[in-house]
């Protein structure tokens, strides 16, 4: 194999651990953001949730844009505006300006996700593709297993403004990458007339009314006539989206392939099983420092072992389930997920460390043993020809499950603090708080994980049926 292909992997690799890197080290920076900015959870969630919508509202359409355009421009283009976000988020002198700046940021960061593996099957021939994809994949979980450590022992000893500054100084290494090993790749040919346009409109406003409505931001209150009057508007967007996109012949979504057992039970899984992930990996920065009392680097290598048993099942997973089959590794991968939401829950008036590290780590193992055989089950449902649109689709369910299990677990905790005597902030939330503010935020994190510990039994559900 020629040399200079693994040149062009280099920002590849680089650009995904960059933004895993920033993702990991946002998470753990919101309670210091928290206390700097006086914020409430549900405000301090945005700083997460803007970014999910943008990445969910806008990765397919903007997976069709890049079609249009010089494909190594369009990635460096897309490189420069998520830095420059990053870098902006920085100097943020008030939390809209932080969350603005990360909003940004998302735009750039869902040009450059959907390009990355388009650069491997562009640039390399076809019988060293799989070695391509199979680097990346390798790269991102080693990133999710390095990145908390790094951004928890940045965010210890600099503080968050540093860290999101560095984040940005070491893109700028990434786009000169780019620059210099990424070839100029063949544009494809797309007839402008058959885009999708009206069906890209109906998709962002369903997918940004989508996140409103499990949010709530504005605190209109679930049973309240504006909260209603969105969830009809809601439901008669998708009606409208699903007979346009049934009568277009390029559609941005098609809803055929949902008729394919594997497709639609593998679709079902993905959700539900992001949905478990993304509520472990939203709150349990916020109990290890809050409630806890540990530093940002502790929490940074507890899920630094997490992410070890990602990368320890990924490598075992993806090539035994070609020979094995998909089911007994997506079935037995959320089981360890399910059994770890549970177990957390059990833990928290008696806790130990040990124990929590082990639970994470049993937890990162189900989750890395499931992903890729649920995307290889899905995508062998599909033709070739589909792999590009099912690809961003299968990111796109990722990220509606994270932004739900975000949105979750922000909400069931918000109505446990608000249950209280006495009106709390996430600020006010500390060790050494009273033990009427600790017994509420306990008991909202145990329900929380109990209620998605079910979620996660309902993907090993799907999982079974996945044929």
């Amino acid at each position: 194999m020629d040399k200079k292909l693994l040149l062009v992997v280099f920002p590849v690799v680089f650009t995904a651990n960059i933004f895993l890197l920033d993702f990991n080290t946002t998470i753990i920076a919101i309670p210091s953001i928290s206390d700097e900015f006086d914020l409430s959870l549900r405000l301090a969630s945005w700083i997460i949730l803007s970014a999910s919508i943008i990445m969910t509202a806008f990765l397919m359409p903007i997976g069709r844009i890049a079609d249009l355009v010089s494909r190594k421009l369009f990635y460096i283009i897309a490189l420069i505006i998520s830095l420059s976000g990053i870098i902006s988020a920085s100097y943020a002198s008030d939390v809209y300006i932080l969350i603005l700046c990360k909003t940004i940021s998302a735009v750039g960061t869902t040009g450059t996700s959907i390009m990355m593996f388009v650069i491997v099957t562009a640039t390399f021939p076809k019988k060293y593709q799989g070695m391509g994809l199979s680097i990346i994949t390798t790269s991102v979980a080693l990133g999710m297993m390095i990145t908390p450590f790094i951004g928890g022992v940045l965010l210890d000893n600099y503080g968050w403004r540093f860290a999101f500054r560095l984040i940005g100084f070491l893109g700028i290494f990434t786009v000169l990458m780019a620059l210099l090993f990424v070839p100029k790749m063949e544009k494809p040919e797309i007839d402008r007339n058959s885009m999708d346009i009206i069906g890209m409109i109906y998709f962002i406003l369903i997918m940004t009314l989508f996140v409103f409505i499990i949010n709530d931001p504005l605190s209109f209150g679930f049973f309240s006539i504006i909260h209603i009057l969105q969830i009809i508007i809601f439901l008669v967007l998708v009606m409208f989206f699903y007979k346009h996109e049934n009568n277009h012949p390029k559609p941005i979504l098609d809803f055929k392939n949902y008729k394919k057992p594997a497709y639609f039970w593998g679709s079902i899984s993905r959700m539900f099983g992001f949905v478990g992930f993304s509520v472990l990996m939203f709150i349990n920065p916020i109990f290890l420092q809050k409630v806890i009392g540990l530093s940002e680097t502790s929490v940074g290598t507890t899920l630094f072992y997490s992410g070890t048993g990602t990368v320890i099942a990924s490598a075992i997973s993806g090539r035994l389930s070609d020979k094995f089959g998909h089911k007994i590794f997506t079935v037995t991968g959320m089981l360890f997920s399910a059994f770890a939401n549970l177990s957390l829950s059990f833990i928290a008036n008696d806790f130990n460390l040990t124990i929590f590290t082990i639970i994470m780590f049993i937890n990162g193992f189900g989750i890395g043993m499931w992903m890729a055989p649920n995307m290889s089950a899905v995508l062998s449902s599909v033709t070739k020809d589909q792999y590009g649109s099912v690809s961003a689709y299968l990111n796109l369910i990722r990220n509606i499950g994270t932004t739900f299990g975000q949105s979750l677990a922000a909400t069931i905790i918000i109505i446990f603090l608000a249950s209280g005597s006495i009106s709390i902030q996430l600020s006010d939330i500390n060790s050494n708080s009273s033990e009427e503010i600790l017994s509420l935020f306990i008991n909202g994190w145990r329900t929380t994980l109990i209620i998605s510990s079910i979620i996660v039994f309902i993907s090993v559900f799907a999982s079974y049926k996945t044929k």
